[in-house]
């Protein structure tokens, strides 16, 4: 590495120097958190590196590495545009028509494949001995599981994983779960594994001084993603008015004069989603008291959990009502087994608008409480993204299934019972009391 001084073509910056430290001495480094660091950069010039690191330790020939976008426009744009301006040509070449850097024969021929994630499963019998993903919250959960799968090469006990992403879109919340977060609850990854390293634009000194200027004039949800790199408000977010301390409270025995309901999303390999409620009529409040969040569910597993709370009426997903190929529907399955089901409100545009009323926070209170025991309800909500073909609905691809059964809880209460905004004020039972 010496001979050919990478260090002097990569010409690394200080917080790149201790990116490349981390994928050193870590399996699985995320670079970056903020716009304008310099992260594309830092990736292809680190696949690089890596291919003449394990060349110059293993003795190896024909290394694959694999650098990944969401699609190839991203690529193009990102990094193959740059590369032949970038690389110098007596280390390798490109070849544009399979997009792929291939190093010279005497540093060993290695390979950059470049490769989009359309559909990462199609990668299901390839091999790479690192691989590098460029905006990794632009991609579910998925993604990095199929990748992961693929991530080994003979020979080569060190392989490497290495990102790069701005907080937000569809992946903001399983990548802060792992990496910003370093929450393994339920997960078979060693901790001691990951590395997240942050950047932002003032770390790179070729970013003009006037970018400053513009982060700093972009509305205070994109500036604090954009410029400080904030992982708890992201671009893109749907429940933007989501905050901890109003709408997240401790549990509470549930007064008798509160009416109980509930609502339900079914799925089978995707969870069964269901929420209880407690509507507190003299506060206009909601309270989620409970939630239930599990997969490989058949209608009739999911009515023997759901018939033990005897007085509940849950309001479910339309489409469970479906025949489709058998003779009875999900919805008449569970009825058989004495759960009490209405048709839920299915106007998702008119839902979210309802829900987000519920969480507009007034004087630090709102009419939408959880449970703190709501775990999953807690972490998903606030992780929707919009749509980007309908921006005023949820990006169905994420983990919208709490969400979705809220959703139908409250819309279709709401139009049966005909409440209002404004109940009064009781002396009975103030809900902050309960905090």
């Amino acid at each position: 590495m010496e001979d050919i001084k990478f260090s002097q073509i990569a010409n690394f910056q200080a917080k790149q120097i201790e990116a490349k430290k981390a994928v050193e001495d870590f399996k699985y480094t995320l670079y970056g958190g903020a716009a304008g660091g310099g992260k594309s950069y830092f990736l292809r010039w680190m696949a690089l590196r890596i291919l003449l690191y394990y060349f110059a330790k293993y003795n190896l020939n024909g290394i694959r590495v694999g650098l990944f976008c969401e699609d190839y426009p991203a690529l193009r744009e990102r990094h193959l545009s740059k590369i032949p301006f970038e690389f110098p040509e007596w280390i390798g070449s490109l070849n544009k028509s399979d997009h792929e850097f291939q190093l010279k024969p005497e540093f060993g021929g290695g390979t950059i494949a470049f490769r989009n994630l359309d559909d990462p499963s199609k990668y299901l019998s390839s091999e790479f001995a690192a691989e590098f993903v460029d905006e990794l919250t632009k991609n579910q959960r998925q993604m990095f599981d199929f990748l992961n799968m693929r991530l080994r090469w003979p020979g080569i006990p060190d392989t490497k994983f290495v990102a790069a992403t701005n907080p937000g879109e569809i992946g903001h919340g399983w990548v802060k779960k792992l990496w910003i977060n370093q929450d393994f609850k339920d997960e078979r990854f060693d901790p001691k594994d990951f590395k997240f390293v942050k950047s932002l634009y003032s770390d790179n000194k070729f970013i003009d001084a006037n970018y400053g200027k513009q982060l700093d004039a972009l509305p205070e949800q994109l500036r604090r993603a954009y410029k400080d790199g904030d992982w708890d408000i992201f671009a893109g977010q749907f429940f933007s008015e989501f905050n901890r301390d109003a709408h997240v409270c401790e549990p509470f025995p549930i007064p008798e004069h509160f009416q109980v309901f509930g609502g339900l999303d079914y799925g089978y390999t995707a969870p069964s989603a269901v929420v209880w409620c407690a509507y507190d009529k003299a506060f206009d409040t909601i309270y989620v008291t409970d939630e239930l969040y599990r997969t490989k569910l058949t209608y009739k597993d999911l009515a023997n959990l759901l018939s033990m709370r005897k007085k509940v009426e849950y309001f479910a997903d339309p489409a469970i009502w479906a025949k489709k190929d058998s003779p009875k529907s999900g919805a008449s399955e569970m009825e058989d087994e004495g759960v009490r089901l209405e048709r839920a409100n299915n106007d998702r545009l008119a839902g979210w608008g309802i829900l987000r009323e519920k969480m507009k926070v007034f004087d630090g209170r709102s009419k939408l409480r959880i449970f703190s025991t709501c775990k999953e309800l807690i972490r998903s909500l606030p992780e929707l993204v919009h749509d980007k073909n309908k921006p005023e609905d949820v990006d169905s691809d994420g983990d919208d299934h709490l969400a979705d059964a809220l959703r139908y809880a409250i819309a279709s209460f709401r139009k049966q019972v005909g409440y209002s905004e404004n109940q009064g004020i009781s002396t009975i039972f103030d809900p902050y009391s309960v905090i």
